[in-house]
């Protein structure tokens, strides 16, 4: 059974790195969202007492796909649904979200979450504001910039990218693979980096592991972010 899902641009509260911890709110109270919904205050009381134990944070809505496990849910915070964290960074897809929501962070970027959810009431005499939800997952967002390839797959779209255009993506990428980033994830940053250079798409699951990493190897890619 498919569930509501309710995004979020949100501003991370707190980051440990050495711990794995994320403090963020999954929900904000009295604010109009995208659905034109407005989440009351207490409207997670019921859920999180009751339900506290099966909620889970998962990457996208993904439910295969769980980046931790909630080392606090206060839904009685006056600002919205607090949460805190704790990534499991023995997993690669956790390990890379983390580094997405680090580095988001440090260039002042707002991190995404999500949650997915049951409208149980709405207040009625103003349909738009939920007064109870049944919380089934939060999830944080895949960062923008965090598929390098996703600029880099479409030979159509790179044969239009100027040059400037060009540095430019080369200068995120450049940022991106500077971060603590797994190697799977550096792979596919090399392989982006190889495809905008030459102007060709690249498939990161190809077998050009070695070859990309060696192409990098003997670039002096610091000197994009001169350019």
């Amino acid at each position: 059974m498919k569930w509501n899902q309710k995004d979020f641009s949100i501003s991370v509260k707190g980051i440990d790195e050495k711990k794995g911890v994320v403090e963020a709110y999954a929900n904000v109270y009295n604010n109009v969202d995208y659905a034109s919904d407005i989440s009351a205050p207490g409207s997670f009381t019921k859920t999180v007492a009751d339900n506290r134990k099966k909620i889970r944070v998962l990457k996208d809505h993904f439910w295969d796909i769980k980046l931790g496990v909630p080392l606090e849910i206060n839904a009685a915070d006056p600002i919205g649904l607090f949460t805190v964290t704790q990534f499991n960074l023995n997993k690669q897809v956790s390990h890379d979200m983390f580094t997405d929501i680090m580095l988001e962070q440090e260039k002042g970027q707002d991190s995404d979450l999500s949650i997915g959810y049951d409208v149980v009431k709405r207040d009625q005499k103003d349909r738009r504001i939920i007064t109870e939800y049944k919380l089934h997952e939060y999830s944080f967002l895949t960062f923008l910039g965090a598929n390098p390839l996703a600029v880099v797959q479409d030979a159509k779209s790179l044969q239009s990218l100027t040059d400037n255009q060009i540095t430019a993506h080369m200068k995120e990428l450049v940022m991106m693979y500077n971060a603590k980033y797994s190697d799977g994830r550096l792979k596919q940053i090399e392989a982006a980096l190889k495809a905008l250079d030459a102007k060709e798409p690249v498939n990161s699951t190809s077998d050009q592991a070695a070859q990309l990493k060696a192409w990098c190897d003997k670039q002096s890619i610091t000197n994009f972010l001169n350019h």
